[in-house]
């Protein structure tokens, strides 16, 4: 993926520099210099790239160059779309490029040794792995509508005899209506957890860091929103401590010097983070609901606090 990254790093910046970092440019510079648009094309590749592997990384979280995160956010915030509907014409060009030769390969194939296109293609398929087969991409393909296929799917095996039993539903609706798994929920939900870059910069050993951040968002995607605020809270006092090397009594002690040393952490409103994570663990019959907004406020919190971490 650090390959990906410094693609990304290039491409922006190139792109950046061609429109002298106006995006009022691209509304027209494509059409008179159409370098620009395979330029947009090679961009919008990387990030899918990227955000595919961000989405399927089970710890939601990356060493990155530390200026990747900056980069990253100013791309999905003001150039993603614009440079998508630019390189949509280019990308349909190539792939009808690429599909004209498959179709000149298959007839070349079957003029002289009589193969079939349809063997010729499963040829293809037979001489690729099936995990390198396996294209799905949870920022296309809904993961909890295709599992609801399945299970549909196994629905039908039942009453065709097809090796699928009662038993096998019946574990099913255990998993969902017993222990509450909510597929397109955790879908739904793993998908707005901010993914958390850490600078390669950092000296000290972030495993930690990283667990912790990994904790509170697999509590917020099944449901326990308290456990993820309390964990937002924790993670917040570990940075403090161990990476801003800020040490006081309590956590309003530690803060209020942290924003004396640090100017820019005033802006992200850590004592309401502390206070959402004491309310959570002093007084939790009064604050035993957390909505999901208040919980992803948080885990942005400590995303941008990992990302002002000092590196001297």
């Amino acid at each position: 993926m650090q390959n990906e990254i410094e693609k990304f790093l290039i491409l922006f910046n190139r792109l950046e520099n061609i429109l002298k970092h106006s995006l009022k440019n691209l509304q027209w510079l494509p059409d008179a210099k159409p370098k620009i648009a395979e330029v947009c094309y090679q961009l919008d590749q990387v990030y899918c790239q990227l955000n595919r592997s961000f989405l399927t990384q089970s710890m939601k979280s990356s060493i990155v160059n530390p200026i990747f995160q900056e980069r990253w956010d100013k791309f999905l915030k003001y150039y993603k779309t614009k440079v998508q509907e630019v390189a949509k014409p280019v990308r349909e060009k190539h792939n009808k490029e690429f599909s004209e030769l498959l179709d000149s390969t298959f007839e070349k194939n079957e003029s002289k040794g009589g193969q079939s296109k349809e063997e010729s293609w499963q040829e293809i398929v037979n001489s690729v792995s099936r995990e390198a087969r396996m294209n799905f991409n949870p920022s296309i393909n809904n993961a909890a509508s295709l599992l609801e296929d399945i299970f549909r799917y196994a629905e039908d095996s039942v009453d065709m005899g097809g090796g699928i039993t009662d038993n096998h539903l019946g574990a099913m609706k255990y998993f969902e209506d017993v222990l509450g798994l909510n597929f397109s929920e955790i879908n739904y939900k793993w998908s707005k957890v901010p993914d958390l870059f850490v600078s390669e910069n950092i000296t000290k050993k972030t495993d930690k860091l990283i667990e912790m951040y990994y904790e509170a968002a697999k509590s917020y995607v099944f449901g326990l929103n308290v456990t993820a605020t309390a964990m937002c809270r924790a993670l917040l006092e570990h940075i403090l401590i161990n990476y801003y090397g800020i040490h006081e009594a309590n956590l309003a002690k530690i803060i209020n010097l942290a924003e004396k040393r640090f100017k820019e952490l005033k802006n992200l409103d850590l004592h309401k983070l502390r206070e959402d994570g004491n309310n959570v663990m002093h007084k939790y019959q009064a604050n035993s609901k957390i909505e999901d907004q208040a919980v992803i406020r948080n885990l942005l919190t400590i995303r941008s606090l990992v990302g002002s971490i000092p590196t001297k």
